[in-house]
C-alpha cells in the first residue's frame, strides 16, 4: 500500500496519503481532458468500433437464424400439408380401387350364376327333349309291336276256330313270346 501512495506523490519525493487523490489539480484535469479527447477517437476507431461492428455482425446472424428458422418451420408445414393431402389422396384411391374390385367381382359373379342357370336350362331343355323323344320313339315301337301281335294274332285265330278256351293258351303264348323278345 506504500509504493501505491508513492505513485501518487505529484512533485516531493514525501508520501502523500489517500486524501490526495480526491483533492481537486487543475493541471492534472486539464491533461487528463486532453489525453481522453486525444485518445477518444483512437479507442473509437480501435476498441469501440470492433466492437460495436462485432455486436451488430452477432445481431444480424441472429435474426438470420431467426428469420432461416421461421422459414424451416414454414418450409417443414408446407410439406406436413402436402403429406397429408398425398396421404388423402392415396387412401382416396385405395377406396375407390377397392369398391371398383368388389363391383368387378359382383358383376363376375353375376354372370356366373347367370351363365350357370342358362347352362342349366339348356341341359334341362335337352333333357326334357331327350324324355320326349324316347318317349314317342317307345310308343312307336309299342304301337309297331301292337300292330305286329294284332296282325299275329288275327293269322293264327284265323286258322284256328275262335274258341275262348282254345284262344287263351294261344294269346298267352304271343303274350310271352313277346316279353321274352324284347320288345
Amino acid at each position: 500500500m506504500i509504493s501505491l501512495l508513492n505513485l501518487i506523490a505529484l512533485g516531493d519525493d514525501k508520501p502523500r496519503s489517500l486524501n490526495a487523490l480526491l483533492e481537486f489539480a487543475p493541471g492534472a484535469t486539464i491533461w487528463t481532458l486532453i489525453v481522453f479527447v486525444v485518445a477518444l477517437p483512437v479507442m473509437w476507431k480501435f476498441v469501440y468500433g470492433p466492437i460495436t461492428k462485432a455486436l451488430e455482425e452477432r445481431d444480424q446472424k441472429v435474426e438470420d437464424s431467426i428469420l432461416a428458422a421461421d422459414k424451416a418451420r414454414k418450409d417443414a408445414e408446407a410439406q406436413m400439408a402436402q403429406a397429408k393431402a398425398e396421404l388423402q389422396k392415396a387412401q382416396e384411391n385405395a377406396k375407390r380401387m377397392v369398391e371398383e374390385a368388389m363391383a368387378r367381382a359382383e358383376k363376375q359373379a353375376a354372370e356366373a350364376v347367370r351363365v350357370a342357370d342358362e347352362r342349366a336350362k339348356q341341359e334341362l331343355q335337352k333333357a326334357r327333349d331327350t324324355i320326349a323323344a324316347e318317349k314317342r320313339q317307345a310308343l312307336q315301337e309299342i304301337k309297331a309291336l301292337a300292330v305286329d301281335l294284332t296282325i299275329s294274332a288275327a293269322g293264327k285265330l284265323l286258322k284256328h276256330e275262335v274258341d275262348a278256351q282254345k284262344n287263351r293258351p294261344l294269346v298267352q303264348q304271343f303274350v310271352a313270346a313277346a316279353e321274352s323278345s324284347g320288345r
